[in-house]
């Protein structure tokens, strides 16, 4: 009974006071990049710590294969629009000729499927070109964020096997937007934090943030002592890396 009226105590109190925990930051966006194709790695056109903007083409692979795939795709449109346009001119001589009672309702039918031939052959042969193209763009592996390169996990020349399961290649990260994870005493635990203001300061700098999340599993640490963990958002302009050590402060909201 005297637990629980301790509890129901500082429960009452957390509404009221503010409240300083430890914990380090962490990236809140990182994202390892790997390859969809089997292919050698051919360039690789950025460093670890370099500043990237989305879209930005990271690295490349041999696409030697993957080009003349598209070339033959293309060939085989060119020369399949050419008949289609002999196929829709037969048709609408055969259908003029046709209205002038000058042509049997068979031959028409004739042109008429030709000509549908002539367009499914097109169409089949433009969906293996939008196939090879995408391929091919598969070769260059592009930043899906603004953000900086953490690490490089590859080299020129490696071959990429997709078989192998997943092979990140380099990983980005958001460094304008980071998380801090914290240990919330179990007193301190109130419903009232989630969405509360927060500061995060590392030595004389001092972050805006918010409480994004607050753990429903009890953890009891060295000292027996029950807690809940707790991640606050913020932004950092990219001016503080990851896995410092950090104070939140939880306002008074």
């Amino acid at each position: 009974m005297r637990f629980l009226l301790t509890l129901l105590l500082c429960f009452v109190s957390t509404q009221a006071i503010a409240i300083d925990l430890n914990g380090h930051t962490e990236f809140a966006q990182r994202m390892a990049l790997n390859s969809s194709i089997s292919a050698r790695v051919k360039t690789i056109h950025v460093a670890a710590g370099d500043q990237v903007v989305a879209g930005e083409v990271l690295l490349t692979l041999v696409s030697t294969g993957l080009q003349a795939n598209v070339d033959i795709a293309q060939a085989k449109v060119h020369s399949l629009a050419p008949i289609l346009e002999k196929m829709q001119t037969e048709l609408e001589k055969a259908q003029e000729l046709f209205d002038r009672d000058s042509l049997a309702l068979v031959e028409l039918g004739n042109a008429e499927q030709n000509h549908a031939i002539a367009g499914a052959n097109l169409a089949a042969a433009n969906a293996r070109l939008v196939r090879a193209l995408f391929h091919l763009s598969q070769a260059e592996l592009r930043s899906p964020i603004n953000g900086v390169v953490l690490s490089i996990d590859s080299f020129a020349g490696q071959f990429i096997n997709t078989r192998d399961g997943y092979q990140p290649l380099l990983t980005v990260v958001d460094s304008s937007s980071m998380i801090v994870r914290a240990t919330l005493p179990l007193e301190l635990w109130s419903n009232s934090l989630l969405k509360r203001s927060a500061r995060v300061r590392f030595q004389k700098q001092i972050f805006k943030g918010e409480v994004v999340e607050i753990g429903s599993q009890v953890n009891v640490g060295d000292n027996n002592h029950p807690s809940v963990s707790l991640l606050v958002k913020f932004k950092t302009g990219g001016k503080l890396p990851a896995g410092l050590p950090v104070i939140v402060n939880l306002a008074n909201n």
